[in-house]
């Protein structure tokens, strides 16, 4: 995720746009079409895919002849054929050259996931934005330019969880509508000689975060080395985009889950993971043990998710509490013990489909 553009930035030619347009078999989409256009930046995190993706299955579901379109400013990645398939169309182009991308196609909402595009507000059409959990003195950033409010601000979180107060300045209407989440199974745990730790580090982040990272967690996994009665290994899952700063010199293996870590996270005895939005609700879906370790984000509060979450999942890791997470973490390989999992509720994602449906023409 990015901060929000400025506004005296200036435009670029259209020549510089980098489209690359993938177009579902027997889908069209045209200038006229009244289409629905998702926008996810932030060099496109896998987390702002998953949210589009998961309310664009929806919609497909609710409004199967409205072609769905997605504009990025990254390369497509981590994404399964059935999200893909969601999008009628999957254009990357830069990411201050995404308002102007889709003006003039089509008439329904452009929905925004957790950021604010330059020339948004200019749009003919309904604007939405999906906001997670945001530090209240960073939600200010997510205001449309030129005095214009959101059409509808989607909370992906139960009411009761997170909710600002937003000015009718704002947004004209807020929604709360509980966790957006992929449904997900637990598959069966392969026999092993010795437990399996996965840590999941994150696929993105700049080389300082990710070194940070490392020296919280590559300690942590030593000391419980040392405590732990029973052998185990240590799986890390790193994407192609991290930094090489931020591979475990504790890791016996590693692997690129891609689309795939929620199930890499069942397969597992223990997790340690950051405490991003999908990662924890996908943790929570499972029965597997997790140490949460917070990594500071510009607009995303993992810090205040993992101490919410740790307690439910397993536990929160504290910076620079070493021997705390040890020995949770050998306690956990010796007792070799699962947890129930946590109950959700239903996804939001199609109440998010259905009230960006209905603002569509």
């Amino acid at each position: 995720m990015e901060p929000r553009a400025s506004v005296g930035r200036k435009h670029q030619s259209d020549a510089r746009t980098r489209a690359v347009q993938q177009r579902a078999p027997g889908r069209s989409m045209s200038p006229g079409d009244p289409s629905i256009w998702f926008c996810a930046t932030g060099k496109t995190g896998l987390g702002h895919l998953r949210r589009c993706s998961t309310v664009a299955r929806a919609l497909q579901e609710l409004a199967p002849r409205t072609p769905v379109g997605l504009a990025t400013n990254a390369a497509i990645a981590g994404l399964e054929p059935a999200d893909r398939a969601a999008f009628a169309v999957i254009e990357t182009m830069e990411r201050e050259d995404i308002g102007r991308g889709i003006a003039g196609r089509g008439h329904g909402p452009a929905v925004a996931d957790t950021a604010v595009l330059l020339g948004l507000e200019a749009l003919e059409r309904p604007l939405v934005l999906i906001l997670r959990e945001t530090p209240a003195d960073r939600v200010e950033r997510f205001r449309l330019e030129r005095g214009r409010p959101w059409d509808l601000v989607i909370v992906p979180n139960p009411q009761d969880h997170w909710l600002p107060e937003f000015g009718s300045d704002f947004a004209r209407t807020v929604s709360p509508v509980g966790w957006i989440y992929r449904a997900s199974v637990n598959p069966a745990r392969p026999a092993r000689a010795s437990l399996r730790v996965l840590v999941a580090t994150g696929g993105g982040g700049t080389a300082k975060t990710a070194g940070a990272l490392r020296a919280e967690i590559d300690p942590v996994i030593a000391a419980a080395r040392r405590m732990a009665r029973r052998p185990f290994t240590v799986v890390q899952a790193i994407g192609p985009r991290a930094a090489p700063e931020g591979r475990l010199g504790e890791a016996d293996e590693s692997l690129d889950p891609g689309g795939e870590l929620d199930r890499e996270f069942g397969r597992a005895d223990i997790v340690i993971s950051t405490a991003g939005y999908n990662s924890v609700l996908e943790l929570a879906l499972t029965t597997v043990p997790a140490l949460l370790v917070a990594i500071p984000r510009n607009i995303d509060d993992q810090a205040a998710r993992a101490r919410l979450w740790g307690p439910r999942l397993g536990a929160t890791h504290l910076p620079g509490d070493t021997a705390a997470s040890a020995a949770w973490l050998a306690g956990c390989i010796d007792a070799a013990k699962r947890r129930p999992a946590w109950d959700l509720g239903p996804s939001g994602g199609a109440a998010a489909a259905r009230l960006i449906r209905d603002l569509a023409p």
